[in-house]
């Protein structure tokens, strides 16, 4: 399904006395209503390949994470003039660079998950400084970012996470750049009610929320709306959308496509536009479905995304 063949869809309406204000409605897309993009390596590696599948359907924004098979903050001067190419001719805007920052251990401290490191502590301050080139040379001011890995009590080194916070987030703001701490259910920081607590300690104007309307289900906290409900609003930035399948209330949770899991994505919207939330936000696809392509799997969860937006217009 792409835009086109969406709009058609939902143009269909019965009743002639109602034709007008269904015919409005209808003219109204998901994506004049919401800044919706999609992680690009999401639909391929290749990042010319991802940005012709995501004008196809419509989508203007992009969220970039790996491309060619290295992360962002690790491309070459020549793959970072390719991107912007692309960019320019694909007319699609970059709404954050992800990072890999704070993904790491806090010294001091154990990994409940056994994670290892993406880049070691010490080595912290350059990825940023890294980060920071790449959003400058891309035109996004949003930085992707995290809260070291899962400890046994969080909430107990929460004043030192909150310290390193502050530290990049001051040299970010040197730069003109935002932060936006992601609810990764493998770091600290995986809830809305953690998200809320460790920006309250925080108050660095460039530090935000990417929320991430799924991970908290790993963590036990049903995300909409129990988490959804906790986060100060003004300082949500960015979306990651996906679905989410529990087993025996929450526990055993697995991803799924936008349309099929138990998370209420229909009210996180409904709740957004309530909110007067006019940020971006990024289909985050990593499901594994049998007999699918990667990419194939996307499409389905893309699709189904935009069934779930449309009904949120009008």
């Amino acid at each position: 399904m792409n835009r086109r063949d969406l709009l058609k869809g939902l143009s269909i309406i019965s009743g002639s006395a109602c034709f007008g204000v269904a015919l409005a409605r209808a003219a109204q897309s998901p994506l004049d209503r919401f800044k919706l993009g999609a992680i690009s390596d999401g639909f391929s590696q290749d990042f010319a390949e991802a940005l012709k599948i995501l004008k196809g359907y419509g989508l203007p924004w992009v969220e970039i994470r790996n491309v060619w098979g290295v992360y962002n903050t690790e491309a070459t001067p020549a793959q970072i003039q390719r991107i912007k190419d692309l960019l320019n001719k694909y007319q699609c805007r970059v709404s954050v660079v992800d990072t890999a920052l704070y993904k790491c251990v806090l010294p001091g401290t154990k990994a409940v998950g056994g994670e290892k490191d993406l880049y070691p502590y010490a080595g912290q301050m350059d990825l940023l400084q890294r980060a920071i080139e790449r959003a400058r040379a891309l035109g996004t001011d949003k930085l992707r970012i995290f809260t070291f890995w899962r400890t046994s009590e969080p909430t107990r080194v929460f004043d030192r996470i909150s310290e390193e916070l502050a530290k990049a987030a001051q040299i970010a703001h040197a730069s003109g750049m935002r932060l936006l701490i992601e609810n990764e259910s493998a770091c600290n920081v995986a809830t809305g009610r953690e998200v809320a607590q460790i920006l309250k300690m925080t108050p660095a104007s460039n530090l935000g929320a990417n929320w991430d309307v799924g991970n908290g289900w790993w963590q036990g906290e049903v995300s909409f709306p129990d988490g959804y409900a906790a986060l100060d609003k003004r300082r949500l930035w960015h979306l990651h959308v996906k679905g989410v399948r529990c087993e025996k209330g929450i526990t055993n949770c697995q991803e799924t496509t936008a349309g099929q899991g138990a998370n209420d994505l229909l009210g996180q919207f409904h709740a957004l536009v309530r909110d007067g939330y006019e940020g971006t936000m990024s289909l985050e696809c990593e499901v594994e479905s049998p007999g699918m392509t990667h990419l194939a799997t996307t499409k389905r969860s893309l699709e189904e995304l935009l069934q779930i937006l449309s009904k949120t217009t009008g």
